[in-house]
């Protein structure tokens, strides 16, 4: 059997359980601790309210612009790189990836890269063994 809070009487009730209602204006109450109603106090008027989602709104709408002007420093093929976060969570991956040097650009690494620009191959073609093998050794490498 479950009690009701209030009741209108206690008729059809056993006495060891009418000894827990309370009789206040006209009615019976459940006499209990901890139910009553917080008071007006406790609560922020609506209007405090609404200039707090106010700032909350602008500070939010700050943070997505400042996190698209770190988006414009990426370079543009790089872009897609980055993840899908909320505004401050993508500028510290931004942050976090210019620092381990993720968005700077390497020359390419390969067989010709190392190779002198400026300097044309010697022509072997019409020199004797002796002047090419002379021109290996007459430089010195350093």
């Amino acid at each position: 059997m479950t009690l009701q809070f209030s009741i209108d009487s206690l008729e059809g009730l056993e006495p060891g359980i009418q000894s827990l209602y309370v009789e206040k204006d006209g009615k019976f109450f459940l006499d209990v601790t901890g139910h009553e109603k917080t008071e007006d106090k406790d609560k922020i008027p609506l209007s405090r309210l609404n200039q707090e989602i106010e700032k909350r709104k602008l500070s939010e709408s700050q943070l997505k612009e400042f996190a698209d002007s770190f988006i414009e420093s990426v370079p543009e093929e790089m872009r897609d790189l980055i993840p899908d976060l909320p505004p401050g969570q993508k500028i510290k991956w931004i942050q976090n990836a210019t620092q381990k040097g993720l968005f700077n650009q390497q020359a390419p690494d390969g067989i010709d890269t190392k190779r002198p620009a400026g300097k044309t191959p010697a022509d072997f073609k019409n020199m004797r063994p002796q002047a090419i093998m002379a021109q290996g050794y007459g430089k010195q490498k350093k």
